[in-house]
């Protein structure tokens, strides 16, 4: 059964229950654990998991479980290099440092990283996928030295995890600190987002599964870190994202990312980016896209939203800018497909609201 015919079921009954309607996609979507967090404005109206965070040990998963990012790091690293113009210790016009090796790469400003439109690639001439050998800052500063574009600054838009990483020395020159430190300093504690991090996470950190009898992206070529099977499926092993966490190696948990969210719609963490600056973030810039979040229309409805994956790690944060409602889904298998999960959880929720 498909996500519309589980909501049409529930909605047929009664009015949607959030811990149903998760319950339910995530048995269709044959993912071993999800939690997510559900709020409007600053009031959350559901924090709540269905199934295991461990398939070995049946540990349950909750609002709380750790789990990464993937690429919703990048809102992180977007927060960071903003608040860090806001204090003028950069400014987003500025020729980044240490890339230059042609003409072309004197152009490269900050702006461009954050909006994907340096003219970097998306990876790299790395294998870290497939081998799990990140670069450290020593190798990427190198790559970003002796690499062409593949368009002039500016010129074009083109997602870029290269890009991204390469905005981690730009955060440790302006700031002083390490990625981490100032991470950890500027926004993670102030927002009081206490499970996450860019470091090796600890052991709390759930497991990550490739799908029932599944090799993602094939059994010739898996992606790194394959390991052990349970069951129908093979355990996804740790490995440390190194000098691409900026791009999408935080880890946290949904109760956490719901503190970001109803950060990035106003509520909280006025010491960490003033109001104007988050609009900025949400505001359409060059491409399409505002500062490290897709903007654009679900179902009418003007939204803000982006995705992440690591290590088998599926997550999804979705924003309804009209009502205020945010939704966070964080789950463990490459089955997952988080947007639908938030997607049924946002329409519940507006159902529960009366569409408001």
């Amino acid at each position: 059964m498909n996500i519309p015919l589980i909501m049409a079921a529930i909605a047929a009954t009664n009015a949607p229950d959030l811990q149903q309607v998760l319950d339910h996609v995530r048995i269709n979507q044959e993912i071993p654990g999800v939690s997510v967090v559900v709020a409007q404005r600053d009031e959350i109206l559901f924090a709540g998991a269905s199934g295991v965070a461990d398939l070995e040990s049946g540990r349950a998963m909750t609002p709380d479980t750790v789990l990464y990012a993937g690429s919703l790091s990048k809102l992180f690293t977007v927060i960071l290099t903003l608040q860090l113009a806001e204090q003028e210790k950069l400014s987003l016009d500025d020729v980044v440092d240490g890339i230059a090796v042609t003409s072309a790469h004197d152009n490269i400003r900050v702006r461009h990283l954050l909006t994907h439109s340096s003219g970097l690639g998306r990876e790299g001439n790395f294998n870290y996928w497939f081998n799990a050998e990140f670069p450290d800052k020593t190798a990427l500063a190198r790559y970003l030295h002796d690499t062409g574009l593949r368009s002039l600054p500016g010129a074009s838009i083109s997602y870029s995890n290269i890009g991204y990483a390469a905005l981690g020395p730009v955060i440790e020159q302006a700031s002083g600190q390490s990625y981490n430190d100032t991470l950890s300093s500027r926004v993670l504690g102030p927002l009081g987002m206490d499970a996450s991090g860019s470091l090796a996470p600890g052991p709390d950190l759930s497991a990550g599964y490739s799908p029932v009898n599944v090799v993602i992206p094939s059994e010739e070529r898996p992606f790194a870190g394959l390991g052990h099977k349970v069951r129908e499926r093979r355990v996804r092993e740790y490995h440390d994202a190194n000098a691409m966490a900026p791009a999408f190696g935080i880890f946290s948990s949904a109760r956490d990312l719901s503190r970001l969210a109803r950060f990035l719609l106003g509520y909280g963490g006025d010491e960490v980016l003033s109001d104007d600056m988050r609009r900025e973030m949400l505001t359409l810039q060059d491409g399409g896209r505002g500062f490290g979040i897709r903007l654009g229309k679900y179902k009418g409805r003007a939204v803000a939203r982006h995705g992440g994956w690591f290590a088998a790690h599926q997550s999804h944060l979705l924003l309804d800018l009209r009502s205020g409602i945010s939704v966070v889904v964080m789950s463990n298998s490459d089955s997952a497909s988080p947007a639908k999960i938030a997607e049924a959880l946002l329409d519940s929720a507006l159902d529960n609201k009366g569409g408001k």
